[in-house]
């Protein structure tokens, strides 16, 4: 059991999993990284990316796992279609908590590709900590 954690490829990944980090601390966790992909291959730009990420935690006080995880973002409601994975994936691992960022959006925005994080926290079966963009820490 323990925390997961799901980052993109964005200027937000550092916030969240700073979260992430305290949460898995002071609820003795480990913590699930999950780097969400659009292609079932990474890239090389993508594993550099996961290193990067191991980099950032290598110093973390909780055990750490970070893989690459492929959601399928096809289609219209993309945000809702990638939530619904993350819940599935959690469902999978055995999770007790699931950190994610979140964006702020415009109505129309919202309209076409749907809230990653509100799908997230509407349908799994356990506790969300949705991370708002600009938070520093």
């Amino acid at each position: 059991m323990g925390i997961l954690v799901a980052i993109g490829h964005d200027d937000r990944y550092e916030s969240v999993l700073a979260v992430a980090l305290q949460l898995a601390a002071g609820l003795d966790q480990d913590l699930y990284v999950a780097h969400i992909t659009e292609e079932a291959n990474a890239s090389p730009e993508e594993r550099s990316f996961r290193d990067e990420i191991r980099a950032f935690l290598s110093e973390a006080d909780v055990p750490v796992e970070v893989d690459l995880e492929h959601v399928d973002r096809g289609g219209l409601r993309s945000g809702t279609a990638v939530g619904k994975q993350l819940v599935d994936i959690s469902n999978d691992v055995g999770i007790d908590h699931i950190v994610i960022g979140h964006r702020s959006k415009n109505r129309l925005t919202a309209v076409r590709e749907g809230h990653t994080g509100f799908v997230v926290a509407e349908e799994a079966e356990v506790p969300v900590t949705i991370v708002p963009d600009g938070l520093e820490l």
